[in-house]
């Protein structure tokens, strides 16, 4: 008999997909702003930049450019990270579950906002999320009793391991919930024994080498920004040590708690916590619960401890891949020593649960995004008009030089919106700073010329006074005003310019003079 949950989950996937698709391409006029930065990034094809590995960077800015500069494609590129997800868990639920409860399964991630509300942008953590999730699955495969090609699964999960490090140093956290596998379970100690763990870290190693030489170059940059981020805030009381794991862990239960709450139907919690003390009828069985629960619980427990020792923040969104298999775990331990649910299963009601959480959160996007500015004094950076901004500055930049506009600069997000959406590319020299722009210096600046711009709600009415500094040729022109967009379009975004006249090209300056006030 054929099984209906097979086509059940492409047809879910399908409608997930361009649902949320289409809800962001329609409720967002302008890119989110890590959207803007990893497309202004990636276009200058470096081993890393100063915030993050060098992946997501890439695929915004080829996708970006093979598309012909269309949101929508953005949009579609940011769901299918989630379509492998989804897929990933559902995968791995199958290998363990029946058919339904493994649908079930996946189908809470409905209600998990780092799998729905968020993934309205492309950025580290989010393009991270696929690898982690095919690293779990393929290791599993080509661990688990009578593997069927575990050299095959061994590559793979190098592959995906070498890939998500290219994306966010926090798969590691995963990698080393992973090490433990073999420590903790004869069967991952059995594995030692063959070629397939070293073949994981040859590839994975082979594929960060590079990133990692950068790396070296730039004096780990990157580990530093990552440092600064767990840092903030964080502050030097002894009690860092204890709030710190406990703000985690609470900022955790918006994605924890609807998974458990919609698998009610489905789970006996009497059964889980026998569960966690007895073994499976199977020895398969037994190492598939084994194994979730090191490496859904071993992430998990690394954060804390290390939030606990470091007394250190860790951000929420670093949660975004913890719960990916929670689902999977919660109906697994629902199993009793005998192998059969306690509760009756009723996967009809959860999966109803899903459908209608599946709805909360496109209307909880929609609201955010398409009514916010009509509930908000001011808007938000989707609305900001970038196109607009663009357009005004290549006017006032040809009004006064004969040749095309080369670099942008000012503040990150406007910066960034000119850039990307200037037909041809315009490299952006972000918060006029050396370490984050290492492709620009001063010099080409002082050569070629550009424009620096910033918002001037957000930082006054006047540019900072160390551009001036750099660049004394700098004029500063006349602000320029804008509707921002959508239903935002009663409030105007004002943006400032500054004009820094080229020394090597021919300007206008003659024939028509620059409107502004030059600097002095």
């Amino acid at each position: 008999m054929k099984d209906p949950t097979i086509r059940i989950f492409w047809l879910a996937l399908l409608a997930h997909v361009v649902a949320w698709t289409l809800l962001c391409w329609l409720t967002q006029p302008n890119l989110p702003l890590d959207m803007v930065e990893m497309i202004y990034w990636g276009e200058q094809w470096q081993w890393g930049y100063h915030k993050h590995p060098p992946l997501p960077a890439w695929i915004a800015a080829g996708v970006w450019n093979l598309s012909g500069h269309q949101p929508v494609a953005m949009y579609l590129t940011a769901q299918l990270t989630i379509a492998v997800t989804f897929w990933a868990v559902w995968q791995l639920a199958r290998e363990g579950l029946s058919p339904w409860l493994a649908l079930c399964a996946v189908g809470v991630l409905e209600a998990c906002h780092y799998c729905t509300f968020s993934i309205n942008d492309i950025n580290n953590t989010i393009v991270t999320r696929p690898f982690w999730c095919l690293a779990i699955l393929f290791l599993y495969r080509a661990t688990k009793p009578a593997a069927n090609r575990p050299t095959l699964w061994w590559l793979l999960t190098g592959v995906v391991i070498g890939l998500g490090m290219l994306s966010k140093y926090y798969l590691g956290v995963l990698v080393i919930s992973m090490m433990a596998i073999p420590i903790l379970l004869p069967q991952g100690r059995a594995q030692l024994r063959t070629a397939g763990p070293w073949l994981v870290a040859a590839v994975a190693l082979a594929i960060f080498t590079p990133h990692l030489l950068w790396m070296f170059e730039t004096d780990f940059l990157t580990l530093q920004y990552v440092v600064d981020r767990s840092s903030e805030s964080s502050g030097a009381s002894w009690s860092n040590h204890l709030t710190s794991p406990l703000k985690f862990l609470f900022s955790q239960a918006a994605a924890w708690f609807p998974i458990m709450f919609i698998l009610i139907p489905v789970l006996s919690f009497r059964g889980i916590g026998n569960s966690l003390a007895t073994v499976s009828h199977t020895k398969k069985q037994s190492y598939f619960r084994s194994y979730l629960l090191l490496v859904v619980a071993g992430p998990i427990l690394f954060y804390l401890l290390l939030a606990t020792l470091t007394g250190a923040n860790i951000r929420s969104m670093w949660g975004g891949p913890l719960f990916c298999f929670f689902g999977v775990l919660l109906v697994e331990l629902s199993r009793d020593a005998s192998g059969v649910f306690r509760s009756v299963p009723a996967p009809a009601k959860v999966m109803r649960n899903c459908c209608i959480a599946a709805t909360v959160m496109l209307i909880g996007l929609f609201v955010r995004n398409g009514l916010g500015p009509l509930v908000r004094d001011d808007f938000s950076r989707i609305h900001f008009p970038g196109q607009e901004i663009c357009q005004e500055v290549h006017r006032r930049w040809q009004t006064r030089v004969d040749e095309p506009l080369q670099i942008v600069g000012g503040e990150m997000f406007p910066a960034g919106c000119v850039g990307v959406y200037s037909d041809a590319q315009v490299n952006v020299f972000a918060g006029i700073s050396l370490k984050a722009n290492p492709w620009l210096d001063d010099a080409a600046v002082t050569q070629q010329g550009s424009i620096f711009v910033w918002d001037i709600d957000e930082t006054g009415p006047n540019p900072p006074s160390h551009w001036l500094a750099r660049f004394p040729n700098a004029e500063i022109l006349e602000p320029f005003e804008c509707p921002a967009g959508g239903l935002a379009s009663d409030r105007m975004a004002k943006v400032g310019m500054v004009f820094v006249r080229p020394t090597r090209a021919i300007t206008r300056s003659a024939k028509s003079p620059p409107v502004g006030t030059r600097w002095n």
